[in-house]
C-alpha cells in the first residue's frame, strides 16, 4: 500500500512540476531585438542586393539573425499598434527592407530620413524582412 502511495506522490508532484513550468515559460515576456546581441551590421541596400542576386546564399547568411541595418526611409505605414517602416533600396532597386516595428516608436521616422534599425531577418518576399525591429539612436 505505502509504494501505491510513493508512486501516487511522485506522480502528482511531477504533474505540479510540469503545469508551474509551464506555466512560467507562458507568461514569460517576449525578448525583442533590441534585447539580443547584433549578429551583423549592413546597410539596406547591401541586404536587398544579396539577397536579389541570390537568396539561398542570403538566407543563410542572415536568416532568423539580428542585423543592425542603417537605411534612408521610403514610408511609414501605422495601423492600429502596428508600425512597419520601409528602408530604400536605393534608386536602381525596386524594393527595400520592410522593417515591423516591436512597439510604437514615438516620433515615428519620417520620408527621407536615415535611420538605424535593429531586427530579427525572417527572409525575402518583395523586400527583406525585418521582425521584433527597434529603431536605434543615431551615434
Amino acid at each position: 500500500m505505502t509504494r501505491k502511495k510513493t508512486i501516487l506522490f511522485a506522480a502528482v508532484l511531477l504533474c505540479l512540476v510540469a503545469g508551474g513550468t509551464g506555466y512560467y515559460l507562458y507568461n514569460k515576456p517576449r525578448t525583442t531585438a533590441a534585447e539580443a546581441h547584433t549578429d551583423d551590421s549592413v546597410t539596406a541596400q547591401e541586404l536587398y542586393s544579396i539577397y536579389a542576386k541570390d537568396e539561398k546564399t542570403a538566407g543563410k547568411l542572415y536568416e532568423n539573425k539580428v542585423l543592425e541595418v542603417t537605411g534612408t526611409v521610403m514610408q511609414v505605414e501605422q495601423s492600429g499598434n502596428e508600425v512597419s517602416v520601409l528602408l530604400s533600396a536605393g534608386d536602381a532597386n525596386p524594393g527595400g527592407v520592410n522593417c515591423s516595428l516591436a512597439e510604437n516608436t514615438n516620433p515615428l521616422p519620417k520620408s527621407g530620413e536615415t535611420v538605424r534599425v535593429k531586427g530579427k531577418c525572417t527572409g525575402f518576399l518583395m523586400d527583406v524582412s525585418l521582425v521584433d525591429a527597434t529603431i536605434l539612436p543615431s551615434k
